[in-house]
């Protein structure tokens, strides 16, 4: 099956990532070997840039070859050259609007600033402190720290640390008036994510396939979470690693044998590219 594709789209959290935040040593070892031979290798992620940019230049991910998608594909970016290719933005007054209803019904909420993806929140909680620790960045808080924002943001998250069916219920409450500027789907049981209406991981996919020039049937897609599930379908070959969610696996055309502490990424390069 090796040559039939030329790009790797790899989720990082619990796909690439193993829970240490670490790459397990042969899978770098197998993405070291497909950029030598030409192959693209891309990091997908939910996270912001900023964060993304980290791991990528922490493993020398940052060549030629390798491309970031973050924000769940409303940034997509080329390390190698500093080189950003596109950002999705959320209009301001749809933020304030979000801001407000989430404010309302006692859920945490935060955007970013488009200038250094600072985590911008109302207030410091230990929704914030959780999510400061899976991202590293850092944070801008306060009662106007929207008043501030003067550039639309790729993103907003909603967080419950302990009750997944508000967020639920959150979603099923926004969804009518949002639903032609935003688009929103979970990372995780605790994030509600909402990025720009059509903004998505599978559409990252077509639009760096069409940048590059190749076919989107030439890519391989990687995956645990929810909001990979687009990444997966619109891939030429969709993949679940086996510590994916379930609606995750019914959606891959390749389940995993190795899940994200064992090399899943690395198993993906031998058998579709090495």
């Amino acid at each position: 099956m090796a040559g039939n594709y030329k790009i790797l789209f790899s989720d990082l959290d619990a796909t690439l990532l193993n829970d240490k935040k670490e790459i397990e040593a042969d899978t770098m070892a197998a993405i070291d070997r497909m950029l030598c031979q030409g192959y693209f290798f891309v990091a997908c992620t939910g996270r912001p840039l900023a964060s993304a940019r980290a791991v990528a230049k922490r493993y020398g991910l940052d060549r030629k070859g390798c491309y970031i998608t973050a924000y769940n594909g409303g940034v997509i970016y080329d390390p190698s050259l500093d080189q950003m290719i596109s950002y999705a933005s959320i209009p301001l007054p749809v933020v304030h609007t979000m801001f407000a209803r989430a404010e309302r019904v006692g859920l945490y909420i935060h955007t970013y600033d488009r200038t250094d993806d600072t985590v911008l929140s109302l207030r410091h909680t230990k929704e914030l402190d959780v999510y400061m620790g899976h991202t590293g960045l850092e944070p801008k808080t306060g009662p106007k720290v929207l008043e501030q924002m003067t550039r639309e943001p790729a993103k907003m998250i909603v967080i419950s640390l302990t009750d997944h069916e508000r967020l639920e219920q959150f979603q099923k409450e926004n969804a009518e008036w949002s639903k032609d500027v935003l688009n929103s789907f979970f990372s995780c049981e605790q994030y509600l994510e909402y990025c720009p209406a059509g903004i998505s991981k599978g559409a990252a996919v077509e639009n760096l396939c069409a940048y590059l020039k190749i076919p989107v049937e030439a890519s391989v897609a990687a995956g645990d979470e929810r909001n990979d599930i687009a990444m997966l379908k619109a891939a030429g070959v969709g993949a679940a690693v086996h510590n994916a969610h379930p609606l995750v696996k019914e959606a891959a055309d390749y389940l995993c044998e190795k899940n994200h502490n064992e090399g899943a990424i690395g198993e993906l390069i031998q058998k579709f590219f090495l």
